[in-house]
């Protein structure tokens, strides 16, 4: 009897010593998963207050105004609700929205060099962003790092055109300046009201004898040039000509009064008011040479060429996305100029470009993607498949309309047809971009003989 109660207890002391550690094991185990949840939760909390956050600071002339998105803690979003930066500039300090984002906050970044005044509001800013805890740290200004040599330098701008159809009178100047840069400008205004700026676009091609041969004669709005100037100096060429484009069609402004307080000693130096030769105009970066002593100049003829004996010559622009077989666009738009003279009908100029898009991640083929914010016309580095400079298939284009051919019949022109063996006689290929311009040209054709600008042409 004694044995079996023996046994009994023992028994029944090895299971409560079972349920204990099982107990134990089952508490550590909550105990640690709380904590896991809990430190999780803290993770998650972040350290801004949830919500949507209108914030500001001052910039180099004014507030600078963002919209900033919390969740969780973290931020998530930042839009520019406002802002009185010069433009260009305000567009090289947004690029360090995406690092606020990625940071969840300003410390530690730095400026963008350039535009140090406008990239402090943004990062002070991003400061005031209400804190879980209450708290409101002092904000500490700070300076800019050099990146020339930055393969990943993340300026900003676009070269797409106006999509759809564009047309009106034409206004047209260049000129050589500067050791021989050439410097053009093409207006277009209402053919309705002459006071009615539509369409204004500058360029610069490198003077002859440029130092970087590479960039010699060579047109930089839609070149590597861009791209070269912003790894030197964290601002690309056309940003100014943007910004001044946008200023005349906004404003129908085409002539800029001289500065009485211009101080040429100045003319280097970002931050000063009075470097610019001209009032009114807010490019300092980038162009300000190009706008000052080239574009201005040439637009300031133009105006007094529409208060006086006016134009003779009609523009016609067409741009269009190339989709593939599944109607997704090719990350290539499409773009056709022509120019007529309104008496005699002919055809006095024309342009027929492809223009990749704005971002690599738009453009669908691998091999292409590197021309992002680039023309083939213009690109430097672009190879065309056949065979034949891409340049030079359009300059023949261009010749061969002004002597009076077929807007259709172009099979004299290069890389219209396979010609023979690369490999044997350097002969070239068919370029496809002929498909994509007689496409763009019946649509032109059609929109000009209903306004009776353009003579009848054969398609057979």
């Amino acid at each position: 009897m004694k044995k079996h109660l023996k046994a009994e207890t023992m028994k029944r002391l090895k299971n409560f010593n079972k349920t204990l550690v099982s107990s134990a094991v089952l508490f550590a185990t909550m105990t640690l998963v709380g904590c896991s949840a809990t430190s999780s939760t803290a993770m998650d909390q972040g350290k801004y207050a949830d919500g949507i956050h209108d914030v500001s600071a001052k910039g180099k002339k004014g507030k600078i105004i963002l919209t900033i998105e919390v969740k969780n803690g973290h931020i998530v979003d930042i839009k520019t609700k406002s802002h009185n930066e010069t433009e260009s500039l305000y567009l090289n300090a947004e690029r360090l929205l995406s690092k606020i984002i990625a940071n969840n906050g300003h410390e530690g970044i730095d400026a963008v060099s350039g535009a140090t005044f406008s990239s402090n509001g943004i990062l002070e800013a991003v400061n005031s962003v209400p804190r879980r805890n209450g708290s409101q740290p002092a904000y500490a200004a700070v300076g800019s790092k050099e990146q020339s040599g930055d393969e990943d330098f993340k300026l900003k701008w676009s070269i797409q055109p106006q999509l759809g159809l564009l047309k009106g009178d034409y206004y047209y100047q260049e000129a050589r300046f500067r050791q021989g840069h050439m410097g053009s400008v093409a207006i277009v205004t209402n053919s309705n009201n002459a006071k009615d700026v539509i369409f204004a676009e500058f360029n610069e091609s490198g003077r002859p004898n440029y130092y970087t041969r590479l960039y010699q004669d060579v047109p930089k709005r839609m070149s590597e040039y861009n791209f070269s100037m912003g790894k030197k100096k964290g601002t690309a060429w056309v940003q100014s000509s943007l910004t001044m484009e946008k200023l005349m069609v906004e404003q129908d402004k085409l002539t800029f009064d001289l500065n009485p307080d211009f101080d040429p000693s100045l003319r280097n130096k970002l931050k000063e008011p009075n470097r610019l030769k001209y009032a009114d105009i807010d490019v300092v970066a980038g162009a300000s040479n190009s706008i000052q002593q080239s574009m201005v100049p040439l637009t300031a003829k133009i105006h007094a060429q529409i208060n006086g004996d006016g134009t003779k010559q009609r523009f016609y622009q067409h741009a269009e996305k190339l989709n593939d077989a599944k109607g997704n666009w090719t990350g290539i738009t499409a773009m056709l100029r022509i120019v007529v003279d309104t008496d005699t009908k002919q055809i006095v100029k024309a342009h027929y470009d492809e223009i990749f898009a704005d971002e690599k991640a738009q453009i669908k083929d691998a091999s292409l993607k590197k021309f992002y914010r680039q023309s083939k016309y213009e690109s430097i580095n672009y190879v065309e498949p056949a065979r034949i400079g891409f340049n030079v298939m359009i300059d023949g284009l261009n010749a061969h309309l002004q002597q009076g051919g077929s807007l259709f019949l172009i099979d004299d022109l290069p890389a219209t047809g396979d010609t023979g063996s690369y490999a044997a006689t350097g002969f070239t290929k068919r370029s496809n971009s002929w498909d994509s311009y007689l496409n763009q040209a019946e649509i032109l054709y059609k929109e000009m003989r209903q306004d009776g600008m353009i003579n009848q042409h054969n398609k057979n």
